[in-house]
């Protein structure tokens, strides 16, 4: 095993030991502030005992703003924190450079771990995502893939992905609007010299958005910036993404299950990073800068209320652009609210 590679692992694991600890802070403190919210202060001597203790100010925290099935995003992280489970299945197709940037995998250029080249990679993503609500605004999330790998030239691969941790916090709130800043770390859970992994950790900073427009029509976006931390020199990069969508409830009645249309643009653009860019045959690989790499997909779906604390999405979304991550997506997602 190289050194390289070694330092990168040891890194991983001081994030991941960073990021318990800071999360098991923040925890504790909401746990901490909690009782002393929920404790009421002793009467006053000078207070008769009939008159009530004047109530801490919370903002209306707890009764004001959207839930979490409010918003029907499919592909955009949503804005709105709760109490969470959510199974989601992805199918997409024809990754021609899944070493761009290292944001998939690791390249096997310049001492990388990665599997190799490849022109035209498939694969399949199940995912579990928990996320609980620690205080009326803050919660704590983790999500765990597994991973299913159909390269064109390299060996068929499957196994558990990168696993991710992170926090969500609303700092803007009112009746109809939430905008949340959310904090995600990647862990290097995957192999990546089977592909299944980046053999490096990331961290991606966001900026979650979700403004109900009418009683049917909401709008939401997001701004996150996934940054490696290690890597291969050279390869592992930064990738800005953005999105912007909306969804309108087609069905709203008493006596029918509410279905709503949406439909979101997503983009990424490569701020830094290399890339492979592989023919075949012959077999021939040309190693080149990804920075200012930009891909762009369209994405719709439906999403429709099972139960008031259960619904289903189902999305597909494709490539407007030429560079592209996949040219095609499809998405399935139970999700949970408790």
């Amino acid at each position: 095993m190289s050194q390289s590679l070694v330092a990168t692992r040891r890194r991983a694991r001081l994030l991941a030991i960073l990021a318990a600890c800071v999360t098991t802070a923040i925890v504790r403190s909401g746990w901490k502030a909690g009782r002393a919210v929920a404790q009421p202060a002793a009467p006053s001597s000078a207070t008769p005992a009939t008159e009530p203790a004047t109530p801490i100010d919370l903002g209306d925290e707890e009764s004001e703003g959207p839930i979490v099935s409010d918003s029907g995003a499919g592909y955009i992280d949503n804005a709105i924190v709760g109490h969470v489970f959510r199974f989601r299945f992805d199918a997409s197709y024809n990754n021609p450079q899944p070493g761009r940037a290292e944001f998939f995998w690791p390249v096997a250029a310049g001492g990388g771990p990665g599997p190799g080249p490849d022109i035209d990679v498939d694969y399949q993503d199940f995912s579990a995502y928990l996320e609980l609500l620690m205080l009326p605004r803050l919660s704590v999330f983790i999500e765990a893939p597994a991973r299913l790998l159909n390269p064109e030239l390299q060996d068929n691969a499957g196994g558990l992905g990168d696993s991710n941790i992170g926090f969500k916090y609303a700092f803007l709130q009112d009746a109809c609007t939430t905008t949340t800043a959310q904090l995600r770390v990647y862990l290097p859970t995957g192999d990546g010299d089977r592909g299944l992994g980046t053999e490096h950790a990331s961290l991606e900073p966001a900026l979650l958005h979700y403004r109900r427009l009418t009683e049917r029509l909401s709008f939401f976006a997001e701004l996150r910036d996934w940054i490696a931390i290690g890597g291969t020199p050279g390869f592992a990069g930064n990738v800005l993404r953005y999105g912007l969508g909306t969804s309108y409830v087609l069905s709203d009645c008493e006596a029918c299950r509410p279905l709503s249309a949406v439909f979101e643009v997503v983009g990424w653009t490569v701020l830094e990073g290399g890339t492979g860019i592989t023919t075949f045959p012959p077999l021939a690989t040309q190693l080149t800068s990804a920075v200012g790499d930009t891909i762009v997909n369209a994405k719709v779906g439906f999403r429709w209320q099972l139960t008031p604390n259960a619904d289903v999405y189902a999305g597909y979304g494709h490539a407007l652009t030429r560079e592209t991550w996949y040219e095609d997506n499809f998405r399935i997602e139970l999700r949970w609210l408790f």
